[in-house]
């Protein structure tokens, strides 16, 4: 248990060490067709929605420690496939391994930590020791950003190669973890993934996680927004020569490194600032923050907007590990990675719903023409901010009395 928890954070950095983020956009473009390239990002997370509560309840069933492993064998698969590359299918084989990489590794990470934790007695700190554990993972992203957006001047591949050893990486880590005690053997899980999934979702009734859930439902899309978009947004501004000369791929690892530095901050510090400000209240700060950034994105075709889209990932890594506070200790730990990967799926089918709606807006445009790009980033701004009224009023009854430790 404690090479586990001196060893999770370089774990969990070594699996978002992943360089291609800022050109991933670009690199399909390179092979595949415009509609070709929404087809395989909507694959990705129809995967993703398919395999996410199946793998919670893998992970609930037959251990943290094994889930673990397969996670990062999958994201090295997910590399190699990505640089054999050359057609659309062996890019979907890809894209499949990727899915199953984050899905294994959804939910289970923190609750292998908070596992471990437990096992120690040091279960009470488990909320600042996740706001660490962000903090390297948002570090760790960053820096990959700026490595794969630099390597991609010199070709786009690099930056898989570089992924592939990172998930080599964390495999290696992942090998020498010991599996924490849970309740899998005491019948804290059902018999069968739908049983376990009804068992679990009977926890939204609970006050707050009912509201918890769709709180990061909300922010996850609304995020997500901003990430989707500002590889065209560069794109235009390079074609109008508004990016001094600079190459799209190094701008964008730029600015994903710089928004992932931020979000380290803000992880580092989400703990301090929930206690400070208020639980509810710094969770609302949050997401009008992100409906904000995406507002600004839409309105304006301006280099300066770049220095407004490095503060994307900043209030996403500043929520979670107080969120995570909340859910983990209060679910049942034969259910706890099921929990979490119920909330992850309606995330990715959330955002997945959102482009879908997105592409019906574009019909047969282009994203790298402004006038549908600023269309799709109002149309979300202004369905976010609506949104954001009910969850806003119901936050003060729904977290009342509850403090962070």
């Amino acid at each position: 248990m404690q090479y586990n928890i001196k060893m999770y954070p370089y774990y969990y950095a070594a699996c978002s060490f992943i360089a291609w983020m800022p050109i991933f956009f670009l690199y399909f473009s390179e092979i595949l067709s415009l509609k070709e390239v929404l087809l395989l990002e909507s694959i990705y997370y129809v995967a993703v929605v398919i395999l996410e509560v199946p793998t919670g309840y893998f992970s609930d069933v037959v251990g943290r420690r094994f889930t673990l492993i397969l996670g990062s064998v999958f994201l090295c698969a997910a590399a190699a496939f990505y640089l054999i590359g050359g057609s659309f299918w062996i890019l979907v084989v890809g894209q499949l391994f990727f899915a199953l990489n984050m899905s294994f590794l959804s939910g289970t990470n923190t609750v292998f930590h908070y596992e471990s934790l437990q096992q120690l007695e040091l279960d009470d700190s488990y909320g600042d020791r996740e706001a660490r554990v962000n903090k390297f993972g948002m570090i760790a992203g960053g820096t990959a950003a700026l490595v794969g957006g630099l390597a991609a001047t010199y070709g786009l591949y690099l930056a898989y190669i570089i992924t592939l050893a990172s998930g080599a990486i964390s495999l290696i880590i992942a090998l020498r973890f010991e599996e924490p005690k849970h309740e899998s053997s005491e019948g804290g899980v059902m018999s069968n993934v739908i049983g376990q999934l009804t068992s679990t979702a009977s926890y939204l009734n609970m006050r707050p996680l009912g509201w918890v859930f769709f709180y990061y439902v909300l922010i996850y899309a609304i995020t997500h927004v901003p990430y989707e978009f500002y590889q065209s947004y560069l794109q235009i501004l390079s074609d109008r020569q508004l990016l001094f000369g600079w190459s799209v791929p190094v701008i964008s690892g730029l600015i994903y490194a710089g928004a992932r530095y931020l979000g380290a901050f803000g992880a580092a510090y989400s703990m301090v600032w929930s206690r400070k400000f208020g639980l509810a209240h710094f969770l609302i700060i949050c997401l009008l923050a992100v409906n904000l950034i995406v507002l600004v994105m839409g309105s304006t075709l301006h280099s300066a907007i770049v220095l407004v889209v490095l503060f994307r990932s900043l209030p996403w890594a500043a929520i979670k590990a107080p969120l995570n506070a909340i859910i983990t200790p209060t679910i049942q730990s034969g259910q706890r990675a099921t929990f979490h990967s119920m909330i992850s799926l309606a995330c990715r089918l959330s955002f997945f719903l959102t482009l879908l709606l997105l592409s019906l807006i574009v019909d047969h445009g282009q994203l790298a023409d402004w006038d549908n790009l600023s269309l799709l980033l109002r149309v979300c701004a202004l369905g976010g901010l609506v949104l954001t009224i009910p969850v806003w009023v119901w936050a003060y009854r729904a977290l009342n009395g509850i403090s962070m430790k």
